[in-house]
């Protein structure tokens, strides 16, 4: 998904299991009607697509499109003048919402034989790895092209304030969009061991050093 507001002079990169889809539905009936925004599969209401198909092009814009591909689509100039952001979640959190999401979300588990436990989730080394939506290779190095990550453990705080700074006064996340998917829960942070969280640290150290996010340090609550 994205959300392109040039109204409010925003890019907005969903990545995964960082509560994309509810910002989307919430963030959608905020922007002008000359908004891009992107398909949600399944629907949710309250959401509505507009102005993401090219008619020049065979595909225009898609959900999960990664910044570099928005980048080439509208033109650098443009989105290099324009802010871009986007949604990380701690490692552990991401891979268990990511696991559930695949046992329990009908849309990705639709004949119900997706029976993986945690273990064998983690031993296909499949994880949502974001690393290539929010960032681009130049001369051999990933360089990070989205001019802020959010986290998601405090996005009720600084995505109301970042919204305010954009000229979308008031905002507030309301939407609860796929929650369900986590309610037969299977495991929780306190199953993970020191094995497996180091075995998924290593998997997202890219995108760790590219944020600069310390996980380990609990941010100040508001």
């Amino acid at each position: 998904m994205a959300i392109i507001s040039f109204k409010h002079n925003f890019v907005f990169v969903k990545t995964r299991k960082t509560a994309g889809t509810s910002i989307e539905v919430d963030l959608s009936q905020r922007v002008e009607e000359e908004a891009i925004v992107t398909p949600i599969l399944p629907e949710v209401a309250g959401h509505r697509a507009r102005n993401y198909q090219d008619p020049e092009a065979e595909q225009g814009f898609r959900n999960h499109m990664p910044a570099s591909e928005i980048r080439s689509r509208i033109g650098a100039e443009r989105f290099d003048g324009m802010f871009c952001f986007c949604v990380e979640r701690e490692p552990i959190e991401k891979c268990i919402s990511h696991f559930h999401m695949l046992r329990n979300s009908p849309l990705h588990n639709q004949d119900g034989n997706y029976r993986k436990s945690w273990e064998e989730y983690l031993a296909t080394g499949s994880f949502p790895n974001d690393v290539s939506r929010l960032s681009e290779e130049r001369d051999g190095k990933r360089v990070l092209i989205v001019d802020r990550v959010l986290r998601y453990d405090r996005l009720h705080v600084e995505l109301p304030e970042l919204m305010a700074e954009l000229g979308v006064p008031d905002f507030q996340l309301k939407a609860r969009a796929k929650s369900e998917y986590s309610q037969n829960r299977l495991l929780s942070r306190e199953d993970v061991t020191p094995e497996q969280r180091a075995l998924i640290y290593e998997v997202f150290r890219p995108t760790l050093e590219l944020t600069g996010i310390d996980w380990d340090r609990v941010p100040e609550r508001t």
